[in-house]
């Protein structure tokens, strides 16, 4: 499968961003804002009943839903719920294949991160997303390396569609995470919320981690 980056004035059907954290190599960030590390010195809040908005900084594992207020477009609001479903590496053809798109990938361990979201009340947000406030980290709930490959069919984020605005469907998202072998590898994800003043969760993120 070849594939070709995004060109400034020609945009083609897969993009590819390679964000590096913490490093001096510097590429094209997958999202500028970054999942702040968490503090260990507080006890993170217990997660509070299903649909019921988890307070900021609380933490859960695999396959319990936690609820966020969200925000979209023209100001609609709704209720969303989201789980942490898997963490695993990529294949030896996955790898091999991510290798071919990014040199900066030579030397690191790789994972798929997939997480289910669906709708629990709210205004119609149908074509809004919020899967760049995601953000893939270790069990430490600090950012990894993000892979951003758009396009790809075998890890690849969503828009909010109709049957997940209006029917209850769960829609899947799909995170690249990526970190320097043997250093502390990709465990899940951090929810840091949008870019509002309000957002509860730009300090303290909800963390879903294995």
């Amino acid at each position: 499968m070849k594939v070709t980056r995004i060109l400034p004035i020609l945009a083609l059907p897969i993009a590819l961003s390679f964000a590096l954290v913490g490093c001096g190599v510097v590429a094209s960030p997958a999202d500028p804002e970054a999942a702040p590390e968490t503090s260990e010195t507080a006890e993170a809040p217990a997660a509070p009943a299903e649909g019921d908005i988890a307070p900021a900084g609380t933490k859960v594992g695999l396959d319990t839903y936690l609820s966020y207020d969200y925000t979209g477009v023209d100001d609609v609001t709704a209720v969303v719920s989201a789980k942490l479903v898997s963490v695993e590496p990529v294949s030896d053809a996955q790898l091999k294949f991510l290798n071919e798109q990014f040199d900066q990938l030579a030397g690191y361990d790789v994972y798929l991160v997939t997480v289910d979201q669906k709708k629990e009340s709210g205004d119609p947000i149908i074509y809004n997303a919020d899967y760049t406030n995601f953000k893939v980290v270790d069990a430490e709930g600090t950012q990894v390396q993000g892979v951003t490959l758009i396009g790809w069919d075998e890890c690849s984020t969503e828009s909010f569609d109709e049957p997940f605005d209006t029917e209850g469907a769960v829609l899947t998202q799909c995170f690249i995470g990526a970190s320097p072998a043997g250093g502390n590898a990709p465990a899940g994800v951090a929810y840091t919320g949008g870019y509002e003043d309000t957002n509860p969760y730009k300090d303290e993120p909800l963390l879903f981690i294995k």
